[in-house]
């Protein structure tokens, strides 16, 4: 089969996925786990908490493992019980923990072993509840595919409240340790050298310029930008060091020591300690609550996709796996198209994964974001130039990506940075993003990457109409 006509097929398969899902949540009866019968809308998955805290972390010593604060535990304890509080809800509707694992901590079934250090298995055998505990690892895709799974518990297994948890502690790790633990994915499978992780997307990076014409300063002009909008957001890591700067300067991340031959430390995720929590519930349990928010937030489009572990030695178009991914969340959400998306949440642990998102998203044709990040580089240092940052904020045509920083400006705690995207598509949606709010933001879009373009995960977020 052509390569066009695989595409195709995979079009049409995609088509009778969507089909079968919408006739499935049209249903108005629903059968729950326990055999009863609940009549009433559509289920849909509401984003009701969304909690996260970052920090640069502690300079480890010998005698104090690379913890933060407690580690793990003490932040995921934290942020649930805020991300609980807003939400209005408490610790016992929690039927569902998901949570993606932890680079420092590493432990065995984490979602159980966090369950277990907050006590929910305790309460829950008290009290004769269930708990449905899910460990799942797709990298940095992780916090999207929880958040996916989350929603499909509801919507399909009948689940009324669900809790996502991430959390690491990196930024706490010293440079040599992090960098052993991170070599340790792909030395043993790839003739990558160390940094592998830096080294394959460098593969990736110098394939995108030879085939696309992109530049290196085109590239580091993604940090430029995504400096300036996480100099609006005071919990940002490059908020807290360079507090009172407006943006990282071209000539500085020009200037920043190479870590690969196209890659600076400056174009490198900020390695931080971290955790966020999502709580996401049923839209009809929030209603027989009387809890529904006036400005919810609700799931509308999914779609993930797999690629090789590391790629090839002579790179193609064959590795990427966000496109398909793309396809699959527009579709879903009724064929949206970029045009219907006002807030994009694109994963950039190196600039080179932005340009490929902002292709796979549909911001720019193929081969062309890099010309697109000049231009939005350029409407920036204009309006910075001539005192009119304020307007420039308020186009809505202006770089409306990663309004936090991203992984390379507000900070990167290993796999928990994608749940700081959907934390940002959630304030953004609610008007809640004070300084670098998108006017009449109606749905977001938030993509996140794990391994080297290895899997992908979308999720597209709306206001719900109620």
């Amino acid at each position: 089969m052509g390569v066009l006509q695989e595409g195709s097929a995979r079009n049409e398969e995609s088509k009778e996925k969507v089909k079968f899902a919408l006739i499935f949540q049209c249903t108005m009866v629903f059968h729950t786990l326990s055999g009863k019968v609940v009549t009433g809308l559509p289920r849909q998955a509401v984003i009701v908490g969304a909690q996260g805290l970052v920090k640069r972390g502690k300079t480890p010593s010998a005698s104090r493992k690379p913890t933060s604060d407690g580690g793990t535990s003490a932040m995921i304890q934290q942020v649930l019980s805020k991300a609980l509080q807003e939400s209005n809800l408490s610790i016992r509707d929690l039927e569902s923990l998901i949570a993606v694992p932890s680079l420092t901590e590493n432990h065995f079934m984490e979602a159980h072993y966090q369950a277990t250090s907050l006590g929910l298995f305790s309460s829950c055998l008290k009290e004769d509840r269930p708990l449905r505990c899910k460990t799942i690892d797709t990298g940095g895709a992780g916090p999207v595919s929880a958040v996916l799974e989350a929603q499909r518990m509801i919507q399909y297994e009948g689940l009324e409240c669900v809790a996502v948890v991430a959390a690491d502690c990196v930024g706490s790790m010293d440079s040599a340790s992090f960098l052993a633990k991170a070599d340790e994915i792909f030395l043993k499978h790839s003739k990558l050298p160390s940094p592998s992780i830096p080294n394959g997307y460098d593969r990736v990076t110098e394939y995108q310029m030879k085939s696309f014409g992109l530049t290196r300063d085109q590239l580091r002009m993604v940090v430029c930008l995504e400096s300036f909008h996480a100099g609006k957001h005071q919990e940002s890591l490059f908020y807290q060091k360079e507090q009172g700067k407006t943006y990282s300067t071209l000539q500085e991340v020009q200037e920043a020591p190479s870590v690969t031959p196209n890659i600076s430390l400056l174009e490198c995720a900020r390695r931080a300690d971290g955790a966020a929590c999502l709580i996401l519930a049923s839209n009809r349990f929030l209603k027989r609550k009387g809890l529904y928010p006036k400005n919810a937030v609700t799931v509308i489009g999914t779609g993930e996709s797999s690629g090789p572990l590391f790629p090839p030695e002579e790179m193609n178009e064959t590795p990427f796996s966000c496109e398909e991914a793309m396809v699959y969340a527009y579709e879903e959400a009724g064929n949206l198209t970029a045009e219907d998306i006002d807030f994009f949440g694109l994963y950039d642990c190196f600039p080179i994964c932005l340009i490929r998102a902002l292709e796979a998203a549909g911001l720019c044709t193929k081969g062309n974001a890099g010309e697109y990040i000049e231009d939005q580089y350029n409407s920036m240092i204009q309006a910075i130039n001539t005192g009119g940052e304020e307007q420039l904020l308020a186009d809505p045509k202006f770089f409306p990506v990663n309004t936090h920083g991203g992984l390379l400006c507000y900070g990167a705690p290993w796999e928990v940075p994608a749940m700081y995207h959907i934390i940002e598509a959630v304030h953004q949606l609610r008007g809640e993003a004070p300084g670098r709010q998108i006017q009449n933001c109606r749905r977001a879009l938030v993509y996140a990457n794990g391994g080297i373009f290895s899997a992908s995960a979308v999720a597209i977020l709306s206001k719900s109409l109620r």
